[in-house]
């Protein structure tokens, strides 16, 4: 035969990693049999505890291999093999009767099944508790239900019922943080054992597997913690080891018994308190003395420990439903802002506290590319900036919270007071959108059960973790913490970042709708313009053609008035020709496929400006000055017409003049370069700047400065082609300055 003990050697430097489930050992208040069915359906042993043979006083080796029949009796074989048709694969402990040994003594049997094996665990009955008195306090809890309003008093109820029911020293009820650590909320102590009210108690205190042990098993029982472990044995070679997850017999890890024994305590028993599928907290009892709890007091505790299970659903549901409501409220309220700005930016940004109650944070801001907008108490445009790059620049999700910023971002320990926590989200990854909410530090003090590290010390050459062994009040203070984020907060968050890009895709499946109208439109225009302008031009050219052999055939025969009538519509019939060609090479504009290619904009200049001179101010007094000007990308023909225009315009508007003053420069603003041209002109009020640049629009009388109204908005048509923009500043009488702008090449 073979013992299946794989932890006799635990040494306590793996806490985390110990096979608990699987500890190959009974407690000593029972015995273990595990069953196979055989060809005939007979129920054959094939597992049994070593202290089998001592409570069914016959040899180990007649047990193995031994048929239920035989050990235990008809009856009960054919009890336990209609038991394990009835629950194929169970996986959880169900009471099938008492019975009493052949020594004498009186055992609980208690059956779950694992696949092909039926575990059958028999456990000494204690004394006999009246079902009357249980079912009376359960009753009675469940009465008091209708006036309990709160987590606090329910945790007091009902750890005060569990002292009175089980008889133990100390009964403690207490929850889980996010991040394992257990408070305990409520304490009921008859004085033999320390307080423990409000002291917290370290995650590492249980280690995460067997926490999850708690969620599949919810009952754990040790009525004395110095007893004698027994192995399981097996024939040899005939089983694996024992998946124990469901046993109450279960023997617990040799790390467990010694902080048992480091806090004092004899005996204990807990029940998990399970809400929503996640272990909130336990019920843990403790006696300074050995103590074992009859089955049915044990089965009443854990009914009482789901209905408080339920209850606490029940109040956080309600408490986490209010606050949905509300929260929806609030963003109900932003996004109706939203829609009825154009900009729909602005519907946030002009309601800051709204902004800010979604997340019940104390500040928040908006990164839009290059702009951020600030709200509430906040670090300043810098950090946001480096908080909000951070969040880009590492692949954060679009959804981001923590209570902790410091932790994942060392930097932010420079600004504690405004965002030690930070929920953000990001509506693109493309187009920079994120919003970022902001909680400040909030410091304060941890009550520990004991110092919550562990030592580690050294035992005949092995390094090893050693369990607490004080549990006096150790005080810790917690810096570089907020106030944590809400589940209700962080879906608001969420729900809200879904109904923004709901919106952005509603207004740009409009404005895409808007721009193929207008693109028809304006191809539609282009096309229409193109044909007048084309055919137009041939009247006109007779019109001013006729007029002058009119001067000059019948020139005698027409008087002064008549001549200069004529002479009046010879200029009109030019004029509208120039416009008519102004108004070609507008539509042209847009039909012209660009050619780009790098273009040095400082001999482009000086070569147009060389032109305007010779043709446009002979004989005045100029000061001319061209900085320095980048290369850029390009069709170098379109962007020829842009400086003709702009420096022709100077000259016009400064032909009043004595001395004209034109200078011509640009600067990079970071992913683009600004041009100007700025001259002592006429200037122009600048109230009707956003008219400038507008086909056939003047801010000048013609009898003033001459011109078609044309080169500016042939100005902004090609700009805007190149991926720039145009806008102008000025002063009336005192000069204009005209600027573009021109994305930076990258493989230039």
């Amino acid at each position: 035969m073979t013992s299946l003990d794989p932890v006799s050697a635990v040494n306590l430097t793996n806490c985390d990693r110990e096979l608990i489930h699987i500890p190959g050992s009974v407690q000593a208040h029972g015995f273990l049999l595990v069953f196979a069915r055989s060809a005939e359906d007979r129920l054959i042993v094939v597992q049994a505890s070593e202290n089998a043979a001592e409570w069914l006083r016959v040899s180990l080796n007649q047990i193995i291999g031994g048929s239920c029949a035989n050990l235990l009796g008809e009856q009960l074989s054919s009890e336990l093999r209609a038991e394990f048709h009835s629950r194929p694969d169970s996986r959880s402990s169900h009471y099938l009767r008492s019975m009493q040994l052949a020594s004498g003594e009186q055992v609980e049997l208690i059956t779950h099944s694992l696949g092909e094996r039926l575990v059958v665990e028999f456990e000494r009955a204690e004394e006999h508790v009246s079902p009357a008195r249980l079912n009376k306090t359960i009753v009675n809890v469940v009465a008091q239900l209708e006036t309990i309003h709160d987590i606090g008093e329910l945790a007091r109820t009902i750890t005060a019922e569990i002292h009175a029911l089980t008889g133990f020293d100390r009964v403690l009820l207490y929850s889980f943080d996010e991040e394992g650590h257990g408070t305990v909320v409520a304490e009921n102590n008859g004085g033999k054992l320390p307080g423990m009210l409000h002291l917290h108690f370290p995650a590492t205190d249980i280690p995460k597997q067997a926490r999850h042990l708690y969620l599949l098993n919810r009952l754990r029982i040790i009525p004395d913690v110095d007893y004698e472990p027994s192995p399981l044995i097996a024939a040899d070679g005939s089983d694996e080891p024992l998946d124990m997850t469901y046993c109450v017999l279960r023997s617990v890890s040799p790390v467990h018994r010694e902080y048992m024994r480091n806090m004092g305590t004899a005996a204990s028993m807990s029940f998990s308190v399970v809400v929503e599928g996640k272990l909130w907290g336990m019920i843990s009892c403790h006696h300074a003395t050995p103590l074992s709890v009859p089955y049915v007091v044990r089965s009443g505790c854990d009914v009482l420990t789901r209905i408080v299970a339920a209850q606490i659903s029940a109040y956080d549901r309600a408490a986490n439903f209010a606050e949905a409501i509300r929260l929806k409220a609030v963003e109900r309220d932003l996004l109706t802002y939203m829609t009825l700005e154009e900009k729909y930016v602005d519907g946030l940004t002009n309601h800051p506290d709204k902004v800010m109650e979604l997340a019940r944070a104390t500040g928040a801001a908006f990164v839009l590319d290059d702009t951020c907008l600030l709200m509430g108490e906040t670090p300043n445009e810098a950090g946001v900036r480096l908080i909000a790059d951070w969040l880009r620049n590492t692949g954060r999700p679009d959804l981001f919270a923590t209570d902790h910023l410091s932790s994942h971002l060392s930097a932010a320990e420079g600004f504690l007071d405004t965002a030690s926590g930070l929920l953000a989200i990001s509506l693109s990854q493309v187009h920079r959108f994120q919003i970022l909410w902001f909680r400040p530090e909030m410091i304060r003090t941890v009550h520990w059960a004991g110092e919550p590290r562990k030592r580690v010390s050294e035992v005949g050459g092995t390094i090893r973790i050693d369990p607490r062994h004080s549990f006096e009040g150790w005080s810790e203070l917690v810096r570089q913490r907020s106030e944590a984020w809400s589940a209700v907060e962080i879906e608001a968050a969420r729900d809200f970042r879904n109904a923004m890009l709901f919106i952005v895709l509603r207004r740009a499946e409009e404005l895409a709708d808007m721009a193929a109208e207008l693109e028809f439109t304006n191809k539609e225009l282009e096309a229409f313009s193109y044909s007048v302008s084309h055919d137009l031009r041939a009247p006109f050219r007779h019109i001013s053609g006729f007029a002058e052999l009119l001067l000059i055939d019948e020139s005698d025969k027409l008087t002064d008035k008549g001549k200069r009538y004529i002479e009046k519509i010879t200029q009109s019939a030019q004029f509208a020709g120039v416009l008519v060609d102004s108004l070609l090479n507008f539509s042209q504009i847009a039909r012209t496929k660009l050619t780009l290619r790098a273009v040095e904009m400082e001999p482009l200049v000086r070569e147009v400006w060389d032109d305007v001179v010779s043709q446009e101010m002979r004989g005045r007094e100029i000061e001319f000055t061209c900085g320095h000007l980048p290369l850029v990308e390009g069709d170098v023909n379109l962007l020829r017409q842009v400086w003709r225009n702009l420096l022709s315009n100077a000259a016009k508007y400064t032909s009043k003049r004595d001395l004209a003053r034109i200078e011509v420069n640009a600067h990079r603003d970071q992913q683009q370069y600004i041009f100007s041209v700025r001259d002592n002109g006429a200037g122009f009020d600048n109230r009707y700047a956003h008219k400038l640049f507008g086909a056939f629009q003047r801010l000048h009388r013609i009898e003033e400065f001459e011109g078609t109204g044309i080169g500016l908005a042939n100005v902004r048509r090609i700009i805007a082609r190149h991926g720039g923009q145009t806008w102008a500043e000025g002063k009336l009488n005192a000069g204009a300055v005209f600027f573009f702008s021109m994305p930076i090449p990258e493989n230039l």
